[in-house]
This record gives structure tokens, C-alpha cells and sequence, in this order.
């Protein structure tokens, strides 16, 4: 797939190349849909919370809490 880097966005790309913090500019677009992937389970996750929460089924919050720090180690790591 071929696309375009729109104007506002292209001296930012080109600075993150030239900083080689990535190798080329489809690496700093992978990385930003990486984290619109993430943003987006996010939040299915959190609606999903809400309405069990609302169903009358919640868990207790030690349970959340090892979740949520495996997640985000998960996501430090690279995981995700």
C-alpha cells in the first residue's frame, strides 16, 4: 500500500528519521498505528468494564490492579 505523509505531519516523520530513533518513514508510521491499535483496545476494554460493571459484574480490585500492571509491562516490552 502506498500513501502519502500529509504536509503538517512530514517535517515530524523526517525528524524522527534523522534522529534515528526509526530507520525510515514507514517505521514512524508503523509505530503510530501501533499505538492507535493500543489506544483503540483500550478503550473496547474499558466500554467492556463499564457495561459488566453495569451487569452487576464486578471484580475485586487487586484483581485489576495485577491485570493492568501485566498489561502494561506487556506494552513496555513491546508487546502490543
Amino acid at each position: 500500500m502506498r500513501m502519502e505523509i500529509p504536509d503538517d505531519w512530514e517535517q515530524f516523520v523526517q525528524r524522527m528519521v534523522l534522529e534515528r530513533r526509526f530507520s525510515n518513514e514507514a517505521e514512524v508510521v508503523a509505530a503510530g498505528l501501533r499505538m492507535l491499535q493500543a489506544r483503540e483496545e483500550f478503550r473496547r476494554e474499558v466500554a467492556m468494564g463499564f457495561a459488566q460493571l453495569d451487569a452487576g459484574q464486578g471484580i475485586p480490585a487487586e484483581q485489576v490492579y495485577v491485570r493492568a500492571e501485566a498489561h502494561i509491562a506487556q506494552i513496555e516490552r513491546g508487546g502490543i
